[in-house]
């Protein structure tokens, strides 16, 4: 029977990773099974056999029996009829029967209904956590501050009179060019490994959830996920049990070669006076314990 737990929708599907678990749980699997329903009918009738003898050659007549005379009699027919038909597996049922092995074995830490207890995970173990879904705090601020250059260039394209305005005009545009365009290389930077950070935020902690970008391709809906509560199945790969560590958020990057120094200067020109006006996100270089990093198989309400 199934359960309303099995029927999920997920937002995020590693479709390889659980191909692979899925053939060494069951020491491979088919995604196709053919099922064959038979039926037969029978038949009563009469039919008269009749046989001469003739001459033949000795090993013709070792294996074939000869009838002298009439034969009449019940004679039974029958008729068979086969249908068949494919039961196949997606990419979904599959995710939501590995999901239903994992804790039929009791591998799945189950924390989507409870707190979080970041000191009863360890690397390695298979979790399910329930929280609120938000992108990565430091590309969020990027993207939010091109967008606002993207608008200021509109802005400052309206006609201005007067060699003076005009002189101002084109070297605002160029600052915001300037600006859009570190900006967007460091937004790139942040992407340049395939994979993209999001946060659950969870009871108890978050969760660093790095995404592969060829699964999020496609996806429509991945702009609206973000405040949304969903839950997550993955691999812990990283454990921050307490406030002492961390998770480096440009980990990935080169941009960590930065000093505290520079990131600290990076950090307070989104606080200027020219963008306090605008409701920019803090900007968060790393993750405090407690936290975890998890590559996740599925994002799925």
């Amino acid at each position: 029977m199934v359960t309303k737990e099995q029927l999920v929708i997920p937002v995020y599907l590693n479709e390889k990773t659980v191909f692979d678990m899925l053939a060494i749980m069951e020491d491979g699997f088919s995604t196709v099974s053919e099922i064959t329903n038979g039926s037969s009918v029978a038949a009563n009738g009469e039919a008269k056999l009749a046989g001469a003898n003739s001459a033949q050659s000795l090993l013709e007549q070792l294996f074939k029996i000869q009838f002298d005379a009439n034969l009449s009699g019940n004679v039974n027919s029958s008729q068979s009829s086969a249908t068949k038909f494919e039961k196949v597996h997606t990419n979904v049922s599959l995710f939501s029967k590995l999901r239903t092995a994992l804790l039929k074995n009791r591998f799945l830490f189950d924390t989507s209904k409870a707190k979080f207890d970041f000191s009863k995970i360890k690397v390695g173990d298979f979790v399910e956590v329930e929280g609120e879904l938000q992108k990565n705090p430091l590309l969020d601020v990027l993207e939010k501050f091109s967008s606002i250059c993207s608008m200021g260039e509109i802005f400052s394209q309206e006609a201005t009179t007067g060699v003076k305005k005009q002189r101002a005009k084109s070297s605002e545009e160029n600052s915001l060019k300037i600006y859009k365009k570190q900006i967007k290389s460091f937004a790139d930077e942040l992407n340049k490994s395939g994979t993209i950070d999001y946060i659950l935020k969870a009871e108890g902690g978050k969760l660093v959830l790095s995404l592969l970008e060829q699964y999020l391709v496609g996806n429509d809906n991945v702009s609206e996920i973000i405040g949304g509560r969903f839950k997550v199945l993955g691999k812990v790969i990283k454990v921050c049990s307490s406030g002492q560590e961390s998770i480096d958020l440009l980990r990935k990057t080169s941009l960590r070669t930065m000093n505290a120094t520079i990131l600290q200067s990076f950090s307070e020109t989104f606080k200027s006076s020219e963008l306090s006006q605008f409701n920019l996100p803090d900007v968060v270089f790393e993750i405090e314990g407690p936290s975890a990093i998890v590559i996740p198989i599925a994002i799925y309400i």
